[in-house]
């Protein structure tokens, strides 16, 4: 990717001309495999790709490492990186990173574990973060959520899942649930419930596919979602009355990031036209949002221009708000719907956003912009650029009546995409 200088005992450092950080990029062992393996053909992966390319266009050094590849001892880190040239993946030593771009995910409670000891290890070094926060704990930011009072409209109903009284109670409220572990990621973990006529329940799932099933009893219906869940800690959610397409639930993912001044843009927004009956949109088709309302909806350019500004100003509040409770980022992919009345609805954050539905919607420049960004942001930071953080105005935390909230905030650390293994 550059050329390198070894400063001796076999240490690289990259020719590095413009004051540019090293950013190293934590991934799972099983990347660092992957990337040295045979398979690891960087036109299979356009993140790889992707970065690459950034890397070389900014002239910002980047390698990518594990738990596995760090000595803070000799404060070197065995990097992977491409070799342009060669065509293949080398691993070489280089000095600890400028900036830490957490990306470290699907791992193994023991390299959980132990990537939770690099991370603590790399703030007590004050080491730079591209992003605050590596996951989202769905309870916690939720509570966050609710202290912001200009945020509270776009909040559905949520409960801690404890015991069947949690769950009976939201169903009094609404027939339509959605079960979702606190710390789940990729749709993985989620269960839409409904109320029937009759005492009837159905309930439906994606793992690997679409799973739909119907109880007759409450009590049958509450194994299910035990034994679904096998211990994760878990929130009971409103179900949002989402847009339907032919029976396919619509969302929207947006990516926004820092760019090289330190100032928040969205890179663009995905509609996710979800499979036929399925409870979420993971594996789905995806458009620009100017694309979908225009088609989809057949909505007028005055219409689209106001439905943009409205989903630009709630996804920027949503951003200045996480930065007020877990300090600057980088970037954040942000999930959020709109019901049949055209009220907008907050979903979730990812810290870790795949850029999946980017690059299915959006040209290759746009794509590419995703990449570039972070790496322009990490050398304003390293240059001692400071983000432009918005203040919000917040109110003290209360629970969804209005009384003092009976669960202090659980704080975990790991990752499962955005999240540490299930169970933990």
């Amino acid at each position: 990717m550059h050329s390198c200088i070894y400063l001796g005992l076999g240490v690289c450092k990259i020719a590095n001309e413009n004051r540019n950080p090293y950013v190293g990029v934590f991934v799972s062992s099983g990347v660092i495999q992957y990337l040295n393996s045979s398979s690891g053909d960087i036109q299979n992966n356009f993140r790889f790709a992707g970065l690459y390319r950034a890397s070389r266009k900014t002239g910002v050094p980047v390698y990518f490492f594990s738990v596995n590849d760090v000595n803070f001892a000799k404060r070197t880190v065995k990097g992977t990186l491409y070799n342009s040239r060669k065509g293949t993946w080398e691993r070489k030593t280089f000095p600890l990173p400028d900036i830490f771009y957490d990306r470290c995910g699907g791992i193994t409670t023991s390299q959980w574990e132990r990537a939770l000891r690099v991370r603590k290890r790399i703030t007590r070094m004050g080491i730079q973060k591209l992003n605050a926060q590596h996951y989202f704990d769905k309870w916690d930011l939720y509570k966050k959520l609710r202290e912001v009072e200009q945020m509270r409209p776009y909040l559905p109903v949520t409960r801690r899942f404890r015991d069947q009284n949690d769950l009976k109670d939201l169903l009094k409220i609404s027939d339509k649930v959605y079960l979702k572990s606190v710390n789940g990621s990729r749709g993985e973990k989620v269960m839409r419930l409904e109320k029937l006529p009759g005492g009837r329940y159905e309930y439906s799932y994606f793992v690997e596919r679409l799973v739909i099933g119907r109880e007759n009893s409450f009590d049958r219906v509450y194994r299910i979602i035990r034994r679904f869940f096998k211990g994760n800690k878990v929130i009971v959610q409103q179900a949002i009355p989402l847009l339907k397409i032919n029976n396919r639930i619509v969302d929207f993912r947006a990516e926004l990031q820092r760019n090289k001044l330190g100032e928040l843009e969205i890179v663009g927004i995905c509609a996710r036209v979800g499979r036929k009956q399925s409870p979420i949109t993971i594996h789905s088709d995806a458009y620009p949002l100017e694309h979908f309302l225009q088609n989809e909806l057949k909505y007028s350019d005055e219409q689209i221009m106001q439905a943009r500004g409205e989903v630009e100003k709630f996804l920027f509040m949503v951003y200045h708000s996480m930065e007020k409770f877990y300090g600057p980022f980088g970037e954040i992919g942000i999930d959020l719907g709109i019901d049949n009345k055209g009220k907008i609805w907050f979903i979730e954050c990812n810290a870790k956003s795949a850029k999946v539905s980017l690059n299915k919607a959006y040209d290759r420049e746009t794509v590419q912009k995703a990449f570039i960004n972070p790496l322009e942001y990490a050398r304003y930071l390293y240059t001692g650029g400071l983000p432009k953080i918005s203040g919000l105005s917040s109110v003290s935390e209360t629970s969804e009546e209005g009384e003092p909230d009976r669960d202090e905030a659980e704080v975990y650390y790991g990752y499962s995409e955005d999240s540490p293994p299930d169970g933990q």
